[in-house]
C-alpha cells in the first residue's frame, strides 16, 4: 500500500513539471525593462504593505515629477524654510526700536512701519513686544492714523501680547485727533466697551485721555461723566484732568467758553493752582468758542455768584475758627519764651506797627486778612472772571460779547491776564504770547506793546510769533508793517547767531511759512518774484499753497499779467494743483467776462484794451489746462494717503540718515591659564 502512493506522488510531480515548461516557452519578458521591486511599509501594529496607501498616481513607470507647476505658497513655505536668518543678523527689541524712533522723529510713518511688518516679521523673522506696537501705536496717533493704529492693536492681541495702559491711552489718543469726527467717536465707545468687558480698570492717564478723546469729537455729555465716575472711584481730580476737561470745551464751538469758565471756577473752588497749560488752553478757548446768548451769560454769572457766596461763608468759617485757636492758647508764655517780632501791613493800610508774639497759627490768620485787603485794593476796570476774588457790580453788568477783544476783556485783557498768571506763579512762555497775539486791537502799538512785554519776561520770540503778527498785519491789509516784521527777523537772527554760536536751537531761522504769510502781501507780479527768487535761493521748495495765496492776490487786483506768471510757474516747476487753486482761476475768469460785459453795456472807450487782454488769457488757459493733470487735481486727497506712500526726497533730507545701530558677535574664546613670562 505503501509503494502505491510513493508512485502517485511521482507521477503528480512529472506533470506540474510540464505545465511549468510550457508557460515558460509561451511568455517571453524583454530584458531591457527592469522590474521595480514594491517598497514594503510597516504600521504601527507591525503590518507589512507593499505600497505607501497615502501615495497616489504610482501605476504609471514613467511619471515626470518635474514638469508639474507647483503652488506660489508652497514656493513660499519651501523658501522660508530654506532661507533662515543669522543671529548675527538679528538685533535686540531696543535697537528696533531705537531705528522706529528715528523714522518717527523724522516723520517717516510709512518706514517705521516696515521696520516692524517687513524687517522683524519678515527678514529677521524676530518676534515683537508690546514696546514696539505701543510705540508705531503712538506714533499713528499723533497724526491721526486712526485705522492703522487699531489694526495695530488687533494684530497685537492675536499674538497673544498683552495691551498695557500706555497702548489704551495712545488709542484714545488716536480717535482725539481723528480727521473725521464721527469716526473718532465711534471707536472711542468701542474701546471704552472693549475695556469694561474686559474688566479693565482704567488708571489717571486712561481717564485723562477717555476725557480728551469724547470732547475733541463732540460728546461733551460723556466727558463730564467720566468726571464724575472718577470721583466715584475716589480719584482726586488734578488739575491735568482740568486742563484735558478745557480741551473739551474748545469743541463746542457756540458755548465752548461759558463750558471752560464754569471748569475754571471748580478748579480754583477744588483749590488746584492752574499751571502753564491751564492758561494756554483759556486763551484757545476765548479765540475759537463763543460766550453764549444773554441767557448763557446770565446763567453763568448765577453759577459764578452761588460759588462765590459759598467760598465767602468757608472763608468766614476759616477766620473764626482761627481766632477761637489763638485765644486758647496762653500768650504769656510764649512771650516768655520768644522775643517780639514787629508786623507790618505790606498794603499800608495799617500806619501803627503791632507787636504780636511769634505764633504759626496767628500768622495764618493775617496771611488770610492780607489777601482780602489786596483783593479790595487792587480794583479791575473789567470783569476779570479767571481770578480768584470777583466784584459782582462788574460781573452783573455784562452784555453779549461777540469779538475776540470783547471775549479777552472778560478775562482781564493783556494787562490783567499777564497779571492773573503771576498771581497763581506761572511764568508765561512763548505759546501763551503767541495766543495772545490775535485777541489784541488791530493797531501796531498793541502789537509793539506785547514786544516790550517779552523783553522785560525776557521771552525770546520764535519764528512761528513773527509768522502771527505778519498774518495779523497782513489780514487788516497793513502790508507795509508786514514787511517791516521781514526786517525785525533779520536782525534778530543776526543778534542770535553771533550770541548763540554753540546752541542751534535758539537760533531764529525763516520757514516756509514766513514766505506763505508774506505772500499775503505781495499785491504786484515784482513783489511776488521777488518772493519766489528769495525762496529759491533759500533752497525752499514751493508749494501750490504760496502760490494760490499770491493768485489770490492777481486776482483781487484783476492783474492779468500776474495770474499768468503765477499759471507760468505751476507749470515750470511741475506742482501738483488742488482744488482751491482752480477755483481761484474760474471766478477770475468769471469776473473778467463780467468786467466785460459791464463795460461795453456802459460803452467805455477803455473795454477795447482790457478784451484783448482777457482774449490772451483765456488761449493761455486753455492750453495751460491741457498741459495740467488736472482731473488729479479735483480727486479729493486722503488725509491718510501720504502715510501710506514713502516719503519724498528732498534737498533738506538728503543729508539726513538712519543710523543703523552697532552688531556685537561673541567670540568663542578658549581660557587660557595665566603664566607669568621670565
Amino acid at each position: 500500500m505503501a509503494f502505491r502512493c510513493v508512485k502517485l506522488l511521482r507521477t503528480i510531480g512529472s506533470i506540474n513539471a510540464i505545465r511549468h515548461n510550457s508557460l515558460s516557452t509561451t511568455v517571453t519578458i524583454p530584458t531591457n525593462i527592469k522590474t521595480l521591486k514594491p517598497k514594503e511599509f510597516k504600521t504601527e501594529e507591525n503590518l507589512v504593505f507593499l505600497e505607501d496607501p497615502d501615495t497616489f498616481g504610482t501605476l504609471s513607470r514613467f511619471s515626470n515629477h518635474k514638469n508639474i507647476p507647483q503652488d506660489e505658497g508652497d514656493e513660499k513655505e519651501s523658501d522660508f524654510l530654506e532661507n533662515v536668518p543669522l543671529k548675527s543678523q538679528k538685533l535686540t527689541i531696543k535697537q528696533y526700536a531705537d531705528i522706529i524712533k528715528q523714522y518717527v522723529k523724522l516723520k517717516r510713518l510709512k518706514e517705521a512701519i516696515d521696520v516692524l511688518e517687513v524687517r522683524m516679521l519678515q527678514v529677521d523673522r524676530v518676534k515683537p513686544e508690546n514696546y514696539i506696537y505701543n510705540i508705531l501705536i503712538g506714533a499713528c496717533a499723533d497724526v491721526g492714523y486712526t485705522k492703522k493704529a487699531f489694526k495695530l492693536f488687533n494684530e497685537m492681541k492675536r499674538r497673544g501680547l498683552k495691551p498695557t495702559g500706555d497702548t489704551y491711552t495712545c488709542l484714545f489718543h488716536a480717535c482725539s485727533n481723528s480727521p473725521w469726527a464721527a469716526d473718532g467717536l465711534k471707536n472711542a465707545k468701542h474701546l471704552r466697551e472693549l475695556m469694561i468687558e474686559k474688566g479693565v480698570d482704567p488708571n489717571l492717564t486712561n481717564y485723562n485721555a477717555m476725557i480728551k478723546a469724547f470732547g475733541r469729537c463732540g460728546d461733551l455729555t460723556t466727558a463730564f461723566k467720566i468726571v464724575d465716575e472718577m470721583i466715584a472711584k475716589k480719584i482726586k481730580i488734578r488739575v491735568h484732568t482740568f486742563n484735558h476737561l478745557l480741551q473739551a470745551c474748545i469743541s463746542d464751538k457756540e458755548n465752548g467758553l461759558r463750558h471752560a469758565l464754569i471748569v475754571w471756577r471748580k478748579m480754583l473752588r477744588s483749590r488746584e493752582k492752574p499751571n502753564i497749560y491751564s492758561f494756554n488752553l483759556i486763551l484757545k478757548c476765548v479765540k475759537d468758542c463763543q460766550l453764549g446768548n444773554k441767557a448763557n451769560i446770565e446763567e453763568l454769572i448765577g453759577i459764578i455768584q452761588e460759588q462765590i457766596t459759598i467760598d465767602d461763608k468757608k472763608n468766614i468759617l476759616q477766620i473764626e475758627s482761627v481766632n477761637q485757636d489763638t485765644t486758647a492758647i496762653d500768650t504769656q508764655l510764649l512771650v516768655a519764651k520768644t522775643p517780639p517780632i514787629e508786623i507790618q501791613d505790606d498794603v499800608g493800610l495799617v500806619e501803627n506797627k503791632k507787636v504780636v508774639p511769634y505764633n504759626g497759627q496767628h500768622e495764618i490768620q493775617m496771611q488770610i486778612v492780607n489777601r482780602i485787603d489786596k483783593a479790595n485794593i487792587n480794583e479791575r476796570f473789567v470783569p476779570n472772571l479767571l481770578s480768584k476774588t470777583l466784584k459782582m457790580d462788574q460781573v452783573l453788568n455784562l452784555q453779549e460779547v461777540h469779538t475776540l477783544q470783547e471775549k479777552f476783556a472778560i478775562v482781564g485783557g493783556q494787562e490783567d491776564f499777564l497779571e492773573e498768571m503771576n498771581a497763581c506763579f506761572v511764568k508765561p512762555d512763548i505759546k501763551t504770547l503767541t495766543q495772545m497775539l490775535p485777541l489784541l486791537e488791530e493797531t501796531v502799538e498793541a502789537e509793539n506793546k506785547l514786544l516790550e512785554t517779552m523783553k522785560k519776561l525776557e521771552i525770546n520770540a520764535d519764528i512761528d510769533f513773527y509768522n502771527m503778527l505778519i498774518k495779523k498785519r497782513c489780514l487788516r491789509s497793513d502790508y507795509e508793517a508786514a514787511f517791516d516784521v521781514k526786517e525785525i527777523i533779520k536782525k534778530e537772527a543776526k543778534y542770535r547767531e553771533s550770541r548763540y554760536r554753540l546752541n542751534k536751537k535758539k537760533r531764529l531761522h525763516v520757514n516756509i511759512m514766513t514766505y506763505g504769510v508774506l505772500a499775503m502781501a505781495c499785491k504786484t507780479r515784482s513783489k511776488s518774484e521777488a518772493l519766489i527768487n528769495e525762496m529759491r535761493e533759500e533752497q525752499i521748495k514751493i508749494n501750490i499753497q504760496i502760490l494760490g495765496t499770491l493768485l489770490r492776490q492777481g486776482t483781487a487786483h484783476v492783474d492779468i499779467d500776474y495770474v499768468l506768471y503765477i499759471m507760468d510757474v505751476v507749470r515750470e516747476e511741475k506742482i501738483p494743483l488742488n482744488n482751491i487753486f482752480l477755483k481761484h482761476l474760474e471766478d477770475f475768469n468769471e469776473k473778467c467776462a463780467n468786467i466785460i460785459k459791464k463795460q461795453t453795456f456802459q460803452k467805455n472807450s477803455k473795454s477795447g484794451g482790457f478784451e484783448k487782454a482777457y482774449k490772451k488769457y483765456s488761449k493761455a488757459y486753455t492750453k495751460w489746462l491741457k498741459e495740467m493733470d488736472v482731473e488729479k487735481a479735483l480727486e479729493p486727497e486722503h488725509p491718510w494717503q501720504q502715510f501710506r506712500e514713502e516719503s519724498v526726497e528732498t534737498v533738506q533730507r538728503q543729508n539726513i540718515k538712519i543710523v543703523e545701530p552697532k552688531k556685537f558677535y561673541k567670540r568663542n574664546r578658549k581660557y587660557v591659564p595665566y603664566a607669568p613670562k621670565l
